[in-house]
């Protein structure tokens, strides 16, 4: 009988421990599972600050690289706002002003500021009389900016901009442009290329006598219908005039130079 008790006594027994068996498993999973995923977080934290490392340092060579452009994407945006300052100030809220970036700051005319008058007659280089007025505020308009004074007032801007041995210099650049319509074989001109840039040459000289800026200021481009503004290559807005004060890089003339050249 005694037996018989101690074989279900030591049989009960068996049966707890392997009911308890799991148990014991499953605890030494989860502790597995814990070391594990400190170890994995460990990794994932190291590799992520890596990571952020090599990023901050190709960051800051690039924004080293780039410090020129970004001077000088600081630089036309300055000019800019100085140049929709003055407008404002003169009253002029039918001229266009608008910040390319890459070309400057292009000043325009709206195509339908005189109406059924354009800035040209067909196929001519000469000025309408009814425009002068507005042209005589585009040169105001310059005369204010000083644009011989720009690298003065913007001098820490500019020296982040030119190498040594270069030095900013403000362009006002004019730009011709036509409708793609062909010109009459008996027209003055052989074709909208150069009507365009007689056009942009006859601004030219306009702006330059009325600002009292030198020639070296100014350069000018015939584009004919080749920039169109919209779809229609036909269209009276293709027909324009654009200005544009655009800051360049250009080498630095010695006096030792001029002198050399004068004589």
């Amino acid at each position: 009988m005694s037996l018989l008790l101690l074989r279900q006594i030591k049989n009960n027994s068996n049966q707890t421990f392997e009911s308890f068996q799991p148990e014991n498993n499953t605890v030494n999973e989860l502790e597995f599972f814990k070391r594990n995923r400190l170890w994995l977080m460990t990794y994932i934290a190291l590799f992520t600050s890596l990571l952020a490392f090599f990023v901050l340092m190709i960051s800051m060579v690039e924004l080293e690289g780039s410090t020129p452009k970004r001077n000088y994407q600081k630089l036309v945006h300055q000019l800019y706002k100085e140049t929709s300052f003055v407008a404002k100030q003169q009253g002029l809220p039918w001229l266009k002003i608008e910040n390319t970036l890459t070309k400057g700051i292009k000043i325009s005319l709206p195509s339908d500021l005189i109406q059924n008058s354009a800035l040209f007659a067909s196929a001519r280089a000469k000025i309408n009389p009814r425009y002068l007025p507005y042209l005589q505020s585009i040169a105001e308009v310059i005369n204010a900016l000083n644009i011989k004074d720009i690298t003065h007032r913007h001098q820490k801007l500019i020296k982040g901009i030119a190498p040594n041995g270069s030095q900013v210099k403000f362009i006002i650049r004019i730009e011709g442009h036509t409708d793609s319509s062909p010109l009459a074989k008996t027209a003055r001109f052989k074709n909208n290329v150069e009507l365009s840039t007689f056009r942009a040459y006859a601004m030219m000289d306009w702006l330059r006598i009325h600002t009292g800026l030198p020639r070296s200021y100014f350069s000018i481009a015939g584009y004919g219908s080749f920039h169109p503004l919209t779809n229609n290559s036909l269209g009276s807005k293709n027909r324009r005039i654009e200005i544009y004060l655009t800051p360049r890089i250009a080498p630095l003339i010695k006096q030792d130079s001029v002198q050399q050249v004068r004589k």
